[in-house]
């Protein structure tokens, strides 16, 4: 049965647009900038979607003492430079946008707020959206659900007839904390086994399904 939604959150790596190459780049130029090997680029995804400070931990293990601050600098630097090389919206991103057209829609990603503004206005997707928030643009990030209360509060729409839709167990877990509906992508960058462990209310292989659940 098709369920009422006011408010859809979207995450934006992984369910939005498909981010994974120009972030693995990205941390490729940083290993290579401190004298390290690069990683195949699935080993990148692994760590996206909890914001560029868990990335880079996570990805330059190995670092020597370099601060976090000095890795993220050289990170930034060239990701700014190279976030829309080769990012593309995945499919059926614009029929589901403009189906939900009537709804209030939010992106609510743990990437920076510049970046994640960059990555949607080089798309030429920004202006689909009623709010677009980062990582930054609350107190925490996914998957505590500070994001998400924050975009409920602001939109004065009550957690019940609200969705959060993302690649990642975490999104997954944000919108439980939150008490809104969830509803899990397996296309992403996000480890499907960890998304489906989390028990999102939808599981949709192609985002073209979510008006088969929502209305």
């Amino acid at each position: 049965m098709k369920r009422p939604v006011d408010l859809i959150m979207f995450d934006l790596d992984g369910t939005v647009a498909d981010t994974g190459h120009d972030l693995a780049d990205s941390v490729n130029f940083t290993r290579a900038n401190f004298d390290l090997a690069p990683l195949a680029e699935e080993m990148v995804y692994a760590h996206v979607g909890r914001g560029v400070e868990h990335l880079l931990q996570q990805t330059l293990p190995e670092r020597n003492g370099d601060p976090l601050r000095d890795i993220m600098r050289v990170f930034l630097e060239h990701y700014e430079q190279h976030l829309l090389d080769k990012t593309v919206l995945y499919p059926g991103v614009l029929d589901v946008l403009a189906y939900f057209q009537g709804k209030r829609r939010v992106i609510v990603s743990n990437k920076i707020h510049r970046l994640t503004e960059a990555v949607l206005r080089g798309l030429r997707v920004e202006g689909q959206f009623d709010a677009i928030f980062g990582g930054d643009s609350a107190t925490e990030k996914k998957p505590h659900p500070a994001l998400l209360v924050m975009t409920l509060k602001r939109f004065n729409v009550a957690a019940p007839r609200a969705l959060m839709v993302g690649d990642g167990d975490i999104d997954v877990e944000a919108g439980k904390r939150a008490a809104v509906m969830t509803c899990g992508v397996t296309y992403g960058l996000g480890d499907r086994g960890q998304l489906i462990a989390a028990q999102p209310d939808v599981l949709i292989e192609h985002l073209s399904e979510l008006p088969n659940h929502f209305y």
